[in-house]
């Protein structure tokens, strides 16, 4: 008797429909995982600029007068934000890949109830 080595055509293609299977599942999961984390990351980015925003806010409130009353509004520059030193000229915004522009703003909006709302703009 012959003694038979590797595998028939029909155990290969069984493998090959066992892998595709576990494919099927397994990409849409790690599909999903990745924007999930990538929505994260721009979340902390969003998170470190309204922060860096509210600080120099809070220390430079006179500066803008318009934010001492109920749904004033007033945006600041990434510029401003840089050369105070509130950001870092090196921090990169996740969606675009590239470092935040000079131009880009956070408009600062003052709330009924004393407290403020960011939104960030992208000027690229």
């Amino acid at each position: 008797m012959k003694s038979k080595k590797g595998f028939t055509l029909v155990e290969l293609l069984g493998i090959v429909a066992i892998i595709a299977t576990i494919l099927v599942f397994v990409v849409p999961s790690v599909i999903g995982m990745l924007k999930r984390d990538e929505e994260k990351e721009y979340q902390r980015f969003l998170t470190d600029i309204n922060l860096a925003t509210e600080t120099y806010v809070q220390l430079n409130i006179k500066q803008y007068p318009d934010l001492e009353n109920v749904g004033g509004t007033y945006s600041i520059s990434m510029q401003t934000l840089i050369e105070n030193g509130y950001i870092k000229s090196t921090m990169t915004n996740p969606r675009t890949d590239r470092k935040v522009n000079k131009n880009d703003t956070v408009e600062v909006t003052r709330k009924s109830d004393g407290s403020y709302s960011y939104k960030y703009e992208s000027h690229e």
